[in-house]
């Protein structure tokens, strides 16, 4: 029987590749690797991914070089044979299965990380991940191949990543329980530490004033220490263990993230979403999101507060129909290459 490796870089890879694993469990062999990056460990055991934990993840951006050389090295020496790869915006992977001479699957829709030049680590990064045997993106994130000749191993889905987990989604009211308000806005900092992040000012100090002032509860989501300590003096809810991101936006007012996914899953859900990225250039899928009216973009404190409080107390939550469809037709794509 065919083998598949999947590997999973970051917190929400196990959620995206849930269903995907489920599915294709039931016509192929298939191993799980993990980086311990965050939560991404527990939330693949709480999902009931078994996998192995390989390689480490360093917030110091001069040890991320580091690490993911030494991961890679890992990698080849520990995952054992396989036919295909699986992974989300995964050089360690690709890297992997070309010197196995192995064929990969590889998704991604940061298209931005291939529209700017940010240095010699992020460009060997991309080149890397555009080796892979198959590439599949959202079509917001497509026009980037238009002319290139990647153009023949691109395969494009209508709709976005989170699509294929919101599809399936049932929301846990026990959530509630673990969280000290009725009433809330999640609030995840920016990822100041990835290398296309330049702009190391943090919004979070001010947006957690302006909702401190507003009398609206924060579920704070940090990355890192230095996440945590942009919170201090503030009445937070910081969890003490990971809580599944979709049930906390699913019951929260809105859902504000200086990154990008969270955001996303917002979107789609129906709930307020904004992006306070730090940067004028955007994500394909999130400029797409904003022209459909589905998410907004700033970072101006008072904008964001407008639009939070105008949408307070709003159900406008949609169907998940159409990400069922997206889930379908992403899984058709999957299995026609794998054929």
């Amino acid at each position: 029987m065919t083998t598949l490796w999947v590997d999973l870089l970051n917190p929400s890879h196990p959620l995206f590749f849930k269903p995907i694993v489920d599915e294709l469990a039931k016509e192929f062999d298939i191993q799980i690797t993990v980086r311990p990056r965050a939560e991404t460990v527990l939330l693949a055991e709480q999902l009931g991914l078994e996998a192995s934990v390989l390689g480490s993840f360093h917030d110091e951006k001069r040890m991320k070089t580091a690490a993911t050389v030494n991961r890679v090295i890992t990698l080849f020496t520990k995952v054992p044979s396989f036919d295909w790869s699986i992974s989300l915006e995964d050089s360690d992977c690709v890297a992997v299965s070309r010197l196995k001479f192995k064929r990969s699957i590889l998704f991604f829709d940061n298209d931005l990380k291939y529209r700017k030049r940010n240095g010699v680590i992020q460009f060997a990064e991309n080149t890397v991940k555009l080796l892979a045997t198959h590439i599949i993106v959202p079509k917001a994130a497509e026009s980037m191949f238009a002319d290139t000749n990647l153009r023949k191993k691109v395969h494009s889905f209508n709709g976005y990543k989170e699509d294929v987990y919101l599809a399936d989604f049932k929301p846990n009211p026990s959530i509630k329980d673990q969280i000290p308000f009725d009433r809330y806005v999640v609030i995840r900092p920016e990822a100041s530490l990835s290398f296309y992040v330049h702009d190391g000012s943090s919004l979070v100090p001010v947006l957690l004033s302006f909702f401190e002032g507003s009398g609206i509860p924060v579920v704070y989501l940090p990355r890192a220490k230095e996440d945590v300590d942009l919170a201090a003096g503030y009445e937070v809810f910081i969890p003490k263990v990971p809580l599944n991101g979709l049930d906390l936006c699913y019951y929260s007012d809105a859902v504000l993230t200086g990154s990008g996914t969270m955001a996303r899953e917002a979107a789609c859900m129906g709930k307020p979403a904004v992006s306070f990225f730090p940067g004028d250039e955007l994500l394909g899928v999130d400029e797409q999101l904003i022209k459909d009216g589905k998410m907004i973009h700033s970072r101006d404190v008072m904008e964001i507060g407008e639009y939070v409080l105008s949408h307070q107390g709003k159900k406008n939550l949609t169907s998940y129909r159409r990400s069922q469809q997206v889930k379908k037709e992403v899984l058709g794509i999957v299995k026609d290459i794998l054929q």
